[in-house]
């Protein structure tokens, strides 16, 4: 069984949402930018996604922003699952994103109140894949839950800086450099097997 995780990373920064201190909330319905519009369009059109029988998306603008492309193409419903959703931030306090992402990147099972750890939106995405029947889908979900699954998987490592590296059968197929989109293939087969596209 063949199944594609993809996440599309250019969000619209630009944005005062007034009124609201629900970061779960400002994050689901932030949008893409410009440039996640076009990178959305790209992914529409790779020869990977031409025999695709089935679009699932999280809840997240985003995500749904970027389904939306493959959905018209192939004339496929979208099918949105809550399980697809980003790892939950929980409640922030005294802490700032980059300082919570550093903090679980070097501690798997690190959360904040209300939030999830990494190990825990890891086993939330690997559940969810393993109860699909469907072969040859696509799953728009977000680079924390993608990298959430991979832990599970993948050989940990850090490289010189001190930043997460993951490598599969002895390729990196995960770091912290900043990317347009990611796309992982992984085939569900006796034993795993994940390639980054």
């Amino acid at each position: 069984m063949k199944i594609y995780l993809v996440s599309n990373n250019s969000l619209l920064e630009d944005i005062n949402y007034s009124n609201t201190s629900n970061l779960e909330l400002i994050r689901m319905v932030r949008p893409l930018s410009i440039k996640g519009e076009e990178n959305a369009k790209i992914i529409s059109e790779l020869p990977i996604f031409q025999n695709i029988n089935g679009i699932y998306s999280s809840f997240y603008s985003s995500a749904l922003q970027t389904a939306k492309y493959l959905q018209q193409k192939l004339e496929l419903k979208i099918k949105m699952n809550m399980n697809l959703n980003d790892c939950q931030v929980g409640l922030l306090g005294n802490k700032n994103m980059k300082m919570v992402k550093g903090l679980q990147e070097h501690d798997f099972r690190y959360k904040l109140p209300n939030g999830e750890s990494l190990i825990e939106v890891g086993n939330r995405i690997d559940t969810f894949i393993k109860d699909i029947k469907e072969d040859n889908i696509v799953l728009f979900t977000h680079r924390r839950a993608i990298l959430g699954f991979l832990l599970k998987y993948a050989k940990v490592d850090y490289n010189l800086d001190d930043n997460l590296i993951l490598e599969f059968n002895n390729e990196v197929i995960y770091d912290d450099s900043d990317t347009d989109y990611d796309i992982y293939e992984i085939n569900m087969q006796e034993n795993i097997s994940i390639k980054r596209i």
